[in-house]
């Protein structure tokens, strides 16, 4: 009876160890889960990590887990929660956000580059391809300067090569936005020589822009019209080998065009 008494108190006493040993783990891991903010957005979605900057009346900017950056305007904005252990996060609640929309996280300061097409339905046709590098100072106001090689003649293959300084930006700290662009420059001719043209001289370029910008990432893309104005100067030989006379064709192109492009 006495061994039995004394296995039954050493399986106690064995039992008790094991759950305060449980115990400590527990308690140990949940001191050293990291403490994390949680942000709900009134699309549904849930957002983990460190509130870096929180602005009431503007919004706030915010670190994931994940180590991106976000600026939530506050608009978006349902709740915040600070200070809670990340052990705590629902993974279901995690991944059902990292599957839902993303917030506005447009990069409104630093350098940026953009690359567009355009296309002209004016009798003669047109179209052309534009590329621009410069700084942001703010999302209202970016400086910059381009180039691009393009056409306002399809009849008589007359190209021009515009360099260009240009000013943009974007109206709503929003994932869509109204945006204005404006370009201002020197437009170089080229020579047709297979046409004919013995001389090319280009002339002022400009050319305003309204449009907008789709997606609050690092890429985002955008669709706009403008109005062109492209002066040219063309002289053309009447009969190259005989040499029979030449006529001096000033042109001011003045098109709407259709453009669309990335913005990185």
């Amino acid at each position: 009876m006495k061994v039995n008494l004394s296995l039954l108190a050493l399986c106690v006493l064995l039992c008790c160890s094991g759950i305060a040993v449980s115990q400590e783990t527990q308690d140990t891991a949940q001191q050293t889960a990291p403490i994390v903010d949680h942000v709900w957005l009134k699309d549904g979605s849930t957002l983990s990590g460190t509130i870096l900057k929180w602005e009431l009346a503007i919004g706030m900017e915010f670190k994931l887990i994940t180590g991106t950056t976000l600026i939530i305007p506050k608009s978006e904005i349902a709740k915040v929660s600070q200070g809670v252990p990340f052990s705590m996060i629902d993974p279901a609640m995690y991944s059902r956000k990292m599957r839902g929309p993303t917030p506005y996280a447009f990069r409104e300061h630093g350098l940026y580059n953009t690359f567009s097409v355009f296309l002209n339905f004016s009798e003669r046709g047109g179209a052309g391809v534009h590329y621009s590098m410069g700084h942001r100072f703010n999302r209202l106001l970016g400086v910059g300067l381009g180039f691009g090689i393009e056409t306002h003649d399809f009849d008589h293959y007359r190209n021009i090569m515009p360099v260009f300084a240009e000013v943009r930006g974007f109206l709503l700290p929003k994932k869509i936005t109204p945006y204005y662009a404006l370009k201002i420059g020197y437009g170089f001719a080229l020579k047709n020589v297979p046409n004919g043209e013995i001389d090319a001289k280009g002339g002022f370029h400009f050319s305003p822009e309204f449009g907008v910008r789709f997606g609050g990432k690092s890429v985002n893309y955008y669709l706009g019209l403008e109005y062109k104005l492209q002066n040219a100067t063309y002289t053309t030989q009447f009969n190259p080998w005989e040499g029979q006379g030449t006529y001096t064709d000033k042109i001011s192109y003045r098109r709407f065009e259709l453009r669309t492009g990335i913005l990185f």
